[in-house]
């Protein structure tokens, strides 16, 4: 690899809708979602609506596996680490199933 490359940043802490999403709907506390659980995000479609989907997970357990997580697609190997999946609209709105 060249001086100035790098990977770009896969997992990601939660944040805005998502993080009041979870601790109100879903009961997380707060130093939980600081501490351990992280996302994933790519681009897509609900509809025709662009969206970003989220996949939420906790880090004690992927650690507990020894996985890495070098993209969306790790989790597609490893759907029982996925505690909750959705996506996030245009305007900000979160919604999880």
């Amino acid at each position: 690899m060249g001086f100035f490359s790098f990977k770009k940043k896969v997992v990601r802490q939660i944040e805005g809708e998502a993080w009041g999403n979870l601790v109100n709907d879903h009961g997380y506390d707060v130093d939980t979602l600081s501490n351990f659980i992280r996302c994933v995000k790519k681009r897509g479609l609900q509809g025709n609506e662009p969206v970003t989907l989220l996949r939420i997970f906790d880090l004690r357990e992927i650690a507990k596996k020894g996985i890495e997580i070098g993209s969306w697609e790790t989790l597609d190997q490893h759907p029982d680490l996925i505690l909750l999946e959705g996506h996030e609209n245009k305007m900000g709105k979160v919604l999880f199933k």
